[in-house]
This record gives C-alpha cells, structure tokens and sequence, in this order.
C-alpha cells in the first residue's frame, strides 16, 4: 500500500543531523571520543554530499529543459562530484587517522534517515482534506 509521497531533503537531513548526534554521543559515552569525532565527521560528509547532490540534480533538470551545453555540463557534474568525495576521503584516510567503527556508523545515520522519513512519509495523512471537513463540520 503505497501513498505516493516521498520524503524531502531537508526532513532527511533534520533526521541525520538527529541521528549523528545521538550517534556521536552513545559512541563517546561508550566507545571512544575519537569514534565519536569520526562519527560526526562522517555524518557532516553525508550531509553534504546530500546537500550538493540535490543542488546539482536540481541544476542539471533545470538545464535539460534548455539543452545545449548547460545540460551536458550538470550530467557530467554528478559523477566528477562522486570522484572529487571519494578524492577527498582517501586523502583524510591515508593522512589522518580515523576511527573506522564511528566514520562507518556516522554514515550508516543517512541511511537510516532515509528510511526513518519514508516510513514517515508513508504513513503520514494528508493534512488538507483533513482541514476541510473540520470546516464542514463546523458550518
């Protein structure tokens, strides 16, 4: 039974940001403050590559209405955004030392996120039909 709504970017986001702090708190409490560190690092990349993700995706359906070389610039845009964030994480990896348990869990908070809000989505009732049989009923 599926109701055709989807979750937005920014409830996504709202629930990770929720998620990574929690997250960041159980794993210092309870691991280490460097699992902990690693973690909201983690959590501070998803989010942005979710935050650019939307902008270029946003960028790249506004200038294929256009055509020409604005359209191909926004396609090409997604996977060079995909090489330069695997770029950066290897050169974090290979220069500094992170924690792979809390980086992991940091990341595994989008995910979990994502499914927090379609489930939400899912389930969530349509508020506008709601309102006008409240009116109806009090004419």
């Amino acid at each position: 039974m599926f109701s055709g709504r989807i979750p937005t970017i920014p409830a996504i986001q709202r629930t990770n940001a929720i998620l990574v702090i929690v997250t960041a708190a159980i794993l210092a409490y309870f691991y280490s403050p460097a699992s902990a560190i690693a973690c909201a690092l983690a959590g501070a990349v998803v989010m942005g590559n979710l935050f650019l993700l939307s902008m270029l995706g946003r960028f790249a359906l506004a200038s294929a209405g256009n055509g020409g070389t604005a359209a191909k610039l926004g396609l090409a845009a997604l996977p060079l955004k995909l090489l330069l964030l695997a770029g950066l994480l290897y050169l974090v990896f290979s220069h500094w030392h992170i924690d792979g348990v809390g980086f992991g869990l940091g990341i595994l908070t989008q995910f979990t996120a994502i499914i927090i809000e379609t489930g939400r989505a899912t389930v969530r009732k349509p508020a506008a039909p709601a309102l006008a049989e409240e009116s109806c009923r009090s004419r």
